[in-house]
C-alpha cells in the first residue's frame, strides 16, 4: 500500500504517460466521439435550477419560436441528428442569415446586424436587410456552399472599394453605415503572423496535427490556426491583439489600437527574424543587380505592387544612410523591418 507521497508520485507518472501516448510524434490520430444511449433519458425541467427538484418532463424537440406549436418531438436516438437537420434547413432561414452576417463581418470589419449572436426582437433592424436576405437565399440555394458565398461577396464592386473616402461620402455617410468606402482593418494576430511567414516562403501549409506553441523560439512554421491556447493562462501577446477569450462566448472580437501592438511589431523577435531573412535576400539582389531591383523585390513581396519612383529613392537613401546596430547586420535588413512595420503591411485597405 502506497503512502500519500508515493500515491502522488504514481499519479504524476501516469499523467505523463498518458500525455506521451496522446501527444508524442508516434501517437495514433484520435478524436473524441459521442455515442447515444440505447434508451435516451427524457429530460425534466429543474425547478429554480435545482437538479433535485424536478418539474414537468420536456420532450427533445426544436424551438417553438422557429417551428410553431405543431412541432413534433425528436424520435431518432438522442435527437442530435434531427436537431442538426432542423438547424441547417431551408425552412429555417435564420441559420443562413446568421452565417452570412458572420462572413460579412469578417470581410468588411462590420456586420450588417450589429449583434451577431442576437437576431431577436430587441435587435436593431439592419439597414441592408434586403441584401442580407438575398445573400442568405443564395447561400441556401447553392447548397450552403461557403466558397460560393465568399466568391459572390469578394467579386462585388462593394467589396473592391478602397478605404479612401470622398468628401461627399464623408458628408452623407460619416459612419460608413452604407459602405460608401471600405472599412480600414488591422490584421488579426493570426493573419499578421502567418503573413510574416508567408512573405519569406516560410509557412508550413500542412493540414492537421498537434497544436504548437507559436510564441516560443525557435518559431514554428505552422499556421496560427494550430497555435496552442491554454484556457487558464492566455498569453499576454494574445490579449494585446484582442484574441477572444476561450472561456467566454465572443461573437465579435474587440478592435483596439494600443501602444503594445506597435511595440510588439517594432521589437518582436519574429518580426526581426523575418526582416533579416528578407533583407539578406534583397542584399543578394544588390550584389547581382541594383538597389532599385532590391527595393522592387521587397515591395512586390510585402505589398504585391511595384514601388513608385520616390519610394525607390527613399529606400536607397535609407540603406545608404543606415548605421550599424545590434539588431541588424546590414541596412537592407533594417529597411525590410521598416516596411514590415508599415501600415500598408499591417492593415487592410
Amino acid at each position: 500500500i502506497f503512502n500519500t507521497p508515493e500515491q502522488q508520485t504514481v499519479r504524476r507518472m501516469r499523467r505523463k504517460l498518458e500525455e506521451y501516448r496522446a501527444m508524442s510524434p508516434g501517437a495514433p490520430p484520435r478524436g473524441m466521439v459521442m455515442l447515444d444511449r440505447d434508451k435516451p433519458v427524457e429530460p425534466h425541467v429543474f425547478v429554480r435550477g435545482n437538479a433535485r427538484s424536478r418539474g414537468k418532463q420536456v420532450p427533445r424537440q426544436y424551438l417553438e419560436a422557429l417551428t410553431g406549436k405543431d412541432r413534433k418531438p425528436f424520435q431518432e436516438g438522442s435527437g442530435r441528428y434531427e436537431l442538426a437537420r432542423a438547424i441547417a434547413n431551408t425552412n429555417n432561414p435564420l441559420t443562413a442569415r446568421v452565417f452570412v452576417n458572420r462572413v460579412w463581418m469578417h470581410l468588411f470589419g462590420k456586420p450588417m446586424v450589429a449583434s451577431p449572436s442576437d437576431f431577436g426582437v430587441r435587435t436593431e433592424m439592419p439597414g441592408m436587410r434586403p441584401l442580407l436576405d438575398r445573400l442568405a437565399f443564395d447561400f441556401m440555394r447553392d447548397g450552403w456552399s461557403i466558397k460560393r458565398l465568399h466568391r459572390e461577396i469578394l467579386q462585388s464592386q462593394l467589396y473592391r472599394q478602397d478605404s479612401l473616402a470622398k468628401p461627399e461620402a464623408l458628408e452623407r455617410d460619416p459612419e460608413n453605415q452604407w459602405l460608401t468606402r471600405m472599412n480600414r482593418q488591422r490584421l488579426e494576430f493570426e493573419s499578421m503572423r502567418d503573413s510574416l511567414l508567408a512573405v519569406c516562403d516560410d509557412v508550413d501549409f500542412q493540414i492537421g496535427g498537434h497544436a504548437v506553441d507559436i510564441l516560443a523560439k525557435p518559431f514554428s512554421k505552422r499556421r496560427a490556426l494550430y497555435g496552442f491556447i491554454d484556457r487558464q493562462n492566455l498569453p499576454g501577446t494574445f490579449r494585446t491583439f484582442d484574441i477572444a477569450s476561450p472561456d467566454a462566448h465572443t461573437p465579435r472580437r474587440l478592435d483596439t489600437m494600443v501602444p503594445q501592438q506597435a511595440l510588439f511589431i517594432m521589437n518582436g523577435p519574429l518580426v526581426e527574424q523575418q526582416a533579416a531573412r528578407l533583407g539578406r535576400a534583397a542584399q543578394d539582389l544588390v550584389g547581382r543587380q541594383s538597389p532599385k531591383d532590391a527595393v522592387t523585390y521587397l515591395y512586390q513581396r510585402l505589398f504585391a505592387r511595384s514601388p513608385e519612383a520616390d519610394e525607390i529613392a527613399l529606400g536607397a537613401e535609407f540603406v545608404a544612410d543606415w548605421t550599424p546596430s545590434d539588431d541588424f547586420t546590414n541596412g537592407w535588413e533594417a529597411y525590410a523591418h521598416a516596411l514590415l512595420c508599415s501600415n500598408e503591411f499591417m492593415f487592410v485597405d
